[in-house]
């Protein structure tokens, strides 16, 4: 119904690519070409939030060893996590607000509480968890079970990320969406370069909605 991220994990020899679907609360596996539908996580049509249901899942990424974590998501609250097999392992994180983006009411500050987790990055190096608290303007960081580790805030109005993405790297990527930025922090989230402006001019941006490296 409405793919809204697509992988393929850079641990995995088949090359199986993954389809997170929001509106269908699923994520799809299927063959590199396509032409096979190997597994399907989550319920299709049905939301929820336990080992079988999702929420509006919108990312997910790996630990070497195949384990996956989902931010669930538009709807959901949580972040899930799965071994290479797709088992459901744990999940965690409660529902919290308000919204932000404007709202007077200060938004919220507990650890482990979400609105909105819109993008999860795994670093291969020390398995900590970067989870994107949209709504909250943070990036909260856990270890690879869920213990809450610290966290940044993204103050500038009217921020709103997209994504983030480490990669192989030692740093964070993310797009702002509202400022039509990417900007790039280390793991303490210390701001170390950030670049563009909105245009249909080439090297502009406007509701960047993705990024990838090879």
């Amino acid at each position: 119904k409405r793919p809204h991220a697509v992988y393929i994990s850079p641990y995995d020899p088949e090359k199986k690519i993954y389809v997170v679907d929001d509106h269908q609360h699923a994520i799809f596996v299927f063959s590199n070409d396509g032409k096979k539908l190997l597994q399907t996580i989550g319920t299709p049509e049905v939301a929820g939030a336990d080992a079988t249901h999702f929420n509006r899942p919108t990312f997910l990424d790996w630990l070497p060893d195949g384990t996956f974590y989902v931010s669930d998501g538009y709807t959901g609250t949580r972040v899930a996590k799965f071994d290479k097999d797709g088992k459901f392992l744990m999940d965690w994180g409660k529902k919290g607000g308000p919204r932000g983006g404007g709202d007077t009411t200060p938004v919220e500050t507990r650890p482990g509480y979400f609105s909105n987790v819109h993008g999860v990055a795994v670093d291969p190096k020390t398995h900590e968890v970067f989870v994107n608290d949209r709504n909250n303007h943070r990036i909260q960081v856990f270890d690879e079970n869920g213990k809450y580790l610290r966290e940044w805030s993204i103050d500038a109005e009217p921020s709103s990320l997209h994504l983030l993405y480490i990669g192989s790297g030692n740093t964070v990527w993310t797009f702002d969406r509202s400022t039509n930025k990417m900007v790039e922090y280390d793991f303490q989230g210390h701001l170390l370069y950030d670049w563009g402006t909105m245009g249909t001019f080439p090297g502009g941006l406007w509701g960047v909605h993705g990024m990838h490296v090879d």
